[in-house]
């Protein structure tokens, strides 16, 4: 079978219990984001570049533990990276919430963690893409540039999910094409 469309897979078991969606929500550009999607299964995917290419990653959140599925040359990868990306780092040792606001966000949300997601040129682009527009702005423009220079996810990934170009794709990119997705030249420039 093609490595694309074969699924590698692990469990992952956290020491503290991680809420997935909620620790993987800063990830997410907007509803439209094509590298991220809550499947109505409640499925998590996430398609990203990794050094060895790009991969697509299934995450489903059970009773104690963490199925996760990859497919793509950086399958592998994407895998060996889940702990941290759902933050198996975090520790309560020393953490003694004290404020009264502090004391209610730990209670209520036992399962965020921290995620460690690595690929910091994949976070950095969307965020210089962010400054000085709306919200609905900056997604769209996103979504539109993923959409034409991103790659097909691998795997059998939702219909419209695309792997964020690595550095050199978005140097290529033309002026014209960074004005269609509505992002001014000093953004362009900065990323």
């Amino acid at each position: 079978m093609h490595p694309a469309t074969t699924a590698l897979e692990s469990v992952w078991r956290p020491l503290l219990p991680v809420d997935v969606a909620r620790t993987l929500a800063p990830l997410v550009r907007g509803r439209g984001d094509p590298s991220h999607r809550t499947a109505p299964d409640g499925a998590f995917w996430r398609i990203t570049w990794t050094a060895d290419g790009p991969a697509t990653l299934r995450l489903t959140q059970r009773t104690g533990e963490v199925a996760a599925q990859a497919w793509g040359p950086g399958a592998e990868r994407a895998l060996s990276a889940v702990p941290d990306l759902l933050g198996a780092q975090d520790t309560l040792e020393g953490f003694e919430a004290r404020h009264p606001l502090l004391v209610e966000a730990h209670r209520r949300h036992p399962g965020l963690r921290l995620s460690r997601a690595g690929g910091v040129f994949e976070q950095l682009v969307p965020a210089v893409i962010e400054q000085k527009v709306t919200g609905k702005e900056a997604r769209q423009a996103y979504a539109w540039l993923l959409a034409r220079y991103g790659e097909k996810a691998p795997g059998p990934a939702p219909a419209g999910m695309r792997v964020p170009p690595p550095a050199p794709v978005w140097r290529t990119i033309p002026s014209w094409d960074w004005h269609r997705a509505g992002v001014d030249p000093r953004r362009m420039r900065t990323v």
